[in-house]
């Protein structure tokens, strides 16, 4: 009898160390099978079991976790958000002291919306990053690009000028260089153009440049500037973006495609004075070769090599 019941008590003692790999769903089909028949006659194995099963302890470690994360989340907006409205309002003091002294001495408003929108451009990078709920980095650019366009507005009415568009059409220009990237990276866009997001910096870009050239040419108001710096402006943009097709969508070793750049960057430094030359009517001369093309020549033959054959020992695994 005594014997039975070491039996018993060790068989219990392998089952209970069993129930766990069987509650994970990890043992063996035997084995599962020896733990469920032992289960059936044995009320203690299934008292454990029946613990092991219980998740209610763990949701709830859960539940308090997230509850707490929340919480946290939330008292860290709220204080980001309260630093940001005291930006905005120590930013407004300034404000209120320069429409008085500007009513008390011209009595109206003029120079002061100088300085209302300098403050408006002041706290887009100061008080719009800590409380804008989300998207930070996008209500940050779009505020800074709009006070900075709304600054040189009032700067061109304030002293009558007529150069606005001179002035913000390369602004906008710019500011598209620096920071679209970042910007379309965070912005969700539609499937088929989701894989695109570089072909859509680049014609972005592109526009804008020409836009710059367009605005410059309408301020100059000269015939003689339209052929000359249409001609030389696609000669120029030609270089960035073929440089880009090639880094993005050649299927070859990464130093082969450095390589390629090189030698495209090394031909517009000798092919430049000649476009140059006939574009402003003069004889076509090739720049001599220089150091300074010699060197991106080797270079890129150097690295197309080593890519080349990086990418040929890759192909053969």
């Amino acid at each position: 009898m005594d014997q039975k019941k070491e039996c018993d008590i060790m068989q219990c003692e392998i089952i209970r160390d069993l129930l766990p790999l069987y509650h994970d769903n990890a043992c063996s089909p035997d084995s599962r099978v020896f733990v469920e028949e032992h289960l059936a006659g044995c009320a203690s194995c299934q008292r454990v079991a029946e613990k092991l099963a219980c998740t209610t302890v763990d949701e709830i470690f859960v539940d308090e976790k997230e509850t707490v994360l929340s919480a946290h989340a939330k008292k860290e907006r709220m204080r980001t958000f309260s630093i940001g409205a005291g930006t905005a309002a120590f930013l407004s003091v300034p404000m209120i002291i320069c429409l008085i002294v500007n009513l008390a001495t011209g009595h109206v408003l003029d120079w002061f919306f100088i300085v209302l929108a300098s403050l408006l451009l002041a706290a887009s990078v100061t008080a719009v990053p800590l409380m804008a709920p989300d998207h930070r980095l996008l209500w940050t650019m779009g505020s800074f690009a709009s006070s900075l366009l709304l600054l040189l507005l009032v700067i061109c009415l304030y002293v009558h000028g007529d150069w606005f568009f001179l002035a913000a059409v390369p602004v906008c220009f710019g500011l598209s260089v620096l920071f679209l990237p970042y910007v379309i990276y965070q912005i969700p866009l539609p499937a088929p153009l989701s894989h695109t997001k570089g072909v859509l910096v680049m014609l972005w870009d592109t526009v804008w440049l020409y836009a710059v050239i367009i605005v410059c040419g309408l301020h100059a108001k000269s015939p003689l500037y339209w052929p000359v710096a249409l001609k030389i402006t696609t000669f120029c943009v030609m270089l960035p973006w073929l440089c880009f097709l090639a880094i993005r969508y050649l299927r070859v070793h990464p130093l082969v495609r450095a390589g390629l750049t090189l030698i495209l960057c090394g031909i517009y430094c000798a092919a430049t004075n000649g476009v140059v030359s006939i574009t402003l009517g003069e004889p076509f001369n090739i720049s001599p070769l220089n150091l300074t093309i010699a060197v991106y020549l080797f270079v890129a033959g150097l690295a197309m090599i080593i890519g080349e054959v990086i990418w040929a020992k890759t192909r053969g695994r």
